[in-house]
């Protein structure tokens, strides 16, 4: 046969996924055919499965570009202690209590250091969720990009099928006729 009547049509993406999936349904052993109940339930498990694959490979996706990408989080530098002068002796010192200010100094330094440590794990986070954020928006933009370009396809090998019938000698009204019964008349001008 001649090579210009045969349609190109590509790999789909979710062809590798056949065995994953398994047949897409089982016929009814005496009608042959599937309870229309049947029918819906394995459309939405197969949709279960392909949101399933699709969050796991996209979780995939941004842990190896975590991976590839650390996160780093300076160290901010602590202010120089304010200075008292010494001309203002503080009441407690002048009072004779020294312990109570040695202790409240430590219970200061202490309340300090945790301040600083929850800023430092609340920065580290915040930008763990900024990059997280930003590898799904990339990965998303790509399977956008992949589904444009498998879309763009599509219509290429309809219209190439169009044509060739057209070619052969299908009436025009009964390609029109197929295409709105299809929901190719809308899907096409898009």
């Amino acid at each position: 046969m001649e090579r210009s009547h045969h349609l190109y049509l590509p790999k789909l993406s979710y062809a590798p996924m056949g065995h994953v999936y398994g047949a897409p349904y089982s016929e009814h052993p005496t009608t042959g055919h599937s309870k229309p109940e049947q029918i819906e339930e394995m459309v939405a498990q197969q949709l279960h499965h392909l949101k399933m694959h699709y969050a796991d490979e996209e979780q995939r996706y941004v842990d190896q570009m975590i991976l590839e990408n650390p996160i780093v989080v300076e160290r901010r530098v602590a202010p120089p202690p304010p200075a008292q002068p010494a001309s203002d002796p503080s009441p407690s010192t002048s009072s004779g209590h020294r312990g109570g200010v040695a202790r409240s100094s430590a219970d200061s330094k202490d309340a300090q250091r945790q301040r600083a440590e929850s800023c430092r794990k609340s920065r580290y986070n915040n930008k763990i969720k900024k990059a997280r954020l930003r590898f799904r928006h990339k990965f998303v933009s790509g399977q956008l990009q992949k589904s444009a370009e498998m879309l763009d396809t599509m219509r290429s090998v309809i219209a190439q099928a169009e044509r060739q019938l057209v070619e052969r000698g299908l009436p025009r009204s009964v390609l029109e006729q197929m295409r709105r019964s299809h929901g190719l008349d809308v899907a096409m001008q898009q």
